[in-house]
């Protein structure tokens, strides 16, 4: 038998190294719980402490909002690879 895997639909933020207002927005939750930062200004990296462990996110990478809630960073080129625009 064959099985498809159904799409999956999520909502992603560039982390670009200056917009933090709008990544600390979107990560809304995270940073309500006490579990999103910013540290190390040397290489702007997020910080997202998640039920799955801590996520980094790089200026340039995405951190994507998975449909159960869960935040995960993304290098550029898997994204692109595996997420398109369903809007």
């Amino acid at each position: 038998m064959k099985y498809r895997k159904q799409p999956e639909f999520v909502d992603a933020i560039r982390w670009t190294g200056s917009n933090l207002d709008d990544v600390t927005a979107f990560c809304r939750a995270l940073v309500l719980s006490g579990g999103f930062g910013f540290t190390d200004r040397q290489n702007g990296q997020v910080v997202m402490n998640t039920a799955a462990g801590t996520q980094r996110a790089e200026p340039g990478e995405w951190i994507v909002k998975g449909a159960d809630g869960s935040f995960k960073a993304v290098k550029p080129e898997a994204f692109g690879v595996t997420y398109e625009i369903a809007e």
